[in-house]
């Protein structure tokens, strides 16, 4: 499974949380698959085979939000030095068109 996880000691462990690698036994046999949404049961069943602890997937923050005049005033100093009316420099101005497609995260179409 992709992401971050932390070790968590058994004792430390909740019902609901995801499990970020496959959890093994002393010999190997998979005692429980990755991905699996940790259940009182299980835990306690996982204390019996002698695991104290477990790779549990940490939880990814919700992204901030965008703030389209903080975009554009980022972009206006990063292009300071081109004129967005200079047709001239048609590649600069493309280059700014990409960027702040990308950071407005807007979908681009070829």
């Amino acid at each position: 499974m992709s992401g971050p996880f932390h070790l968590t000691p058994l004792a430390e462990t909740r019902p609901g949380m995801v499990l970020s690698d496959v959890v093994r036994d002393g010999k190997g046999n998979v005692l429980l698959a990755q991905g699996i949404v940790l259940t009182e049961s299980m835990l306690a069943s996982l204390g019996r085979h002698g695991i104290d602890m477990l790779p549990i997937l940490q939880a990814t923050p919700e992204p901030l939000p965008i703030d389209p005049e903080a975009v554009q005033a980022r972009l206006d100093h990063i292009f300071r030095k081109h004129d967005r009316d200079d047709l001239g420099d048609w590649a600069t101005g493309i280059l700014r068109r990409y960027v702040e497609d990308y950071r407005l995260q807007r979908e681009v179409n070829p």
